[in-house]
């Protein structure tokens, strides 16, 4: 039997981190690709009426404690990637830097197929000519990627509330990081990115 084929799904923040520096983030769920409609069922439950999509911003603290309840029972599948340096308006440049640092770590777990949450149609299409750049320097070639709106795919929920437990915790509430932190299989930083 084939091993596995595992898909990611990649959310992004960024946050400052004290006056004059801010954190560009991304955080990829890797998921088995027999198992992904098996986990959006467990993850669509957690919308309330009306709701299109779960976002870590817009939710109470006892929703926090239910969608890291329900991530933390899905066990160990996350990549973090972050790049902190001095703030800047336009983190297109840091964007790069994450996910060139991400799709590093992917094509070395054979890790395929990424979708990542759609931005504007001008960032969408910067983010496909830059691995198409990569490819052209030598990153695997097998990596695709490709975008959906995070109301269309639960399972970029599970990168969206990883990434705001960090940024919560950064301003002192790690209550949920914490718990969080056992899903957690990498955490990485960009090669230029400024020690914390």
């Amino acid at each position: 039997m084939p091993p596995s084929a595992f898909r990611a799904f990649l959310d992004e923040s960024t946050a400052s981190r004290g006056d004059e520096r801010q954190e560009y983030l991304v955080c990829a769920a890797l998921i088995d690709e027999a198992d992904c409609d098996s986990i959006r069922e467990q993850l669509r439950p957690l919308l309330l009426p009306g709701q299109i999509k779960l976002h870590w911003t817009n939710e109470s603290d006892r929703r926090h404690r239910d969608i890291v309840s329900r991530i933390v029972e899905l066990g160990p599948m996350n990549i973090v990637v972050s790049h902190l340096d001095t703030y800047r308006k336009k983190v297109e440049r840091y964007r790069r830097k994450s996910l060139e640092t991400l799709y590093h770590e992917l094509v070395t777990m054979e890790t395929f197929d990424l979708t990542l949450e759609c931005r504007s149609d001008g960032q969408d299409k910067a983010d496909r000519a830059h691995i198409v750049g990569l490819q052209a320097q030598g990153l695997d070639r097998r990596l695709r990627i490709g975008h959906q709106r995070g109301g269309d795919e639960p399972l970029l929920w599970i990168a969206d509330a990883v990434l705001g437990s960090i940024n919560a915790a950064h301003l002192g509430n790690t209550d949920h990081y914490d718990e969080l932190r056992s899903t957690l299989l990498i955490e990485a930083r960009t090669t230029d990115s400024l020690d914390p």
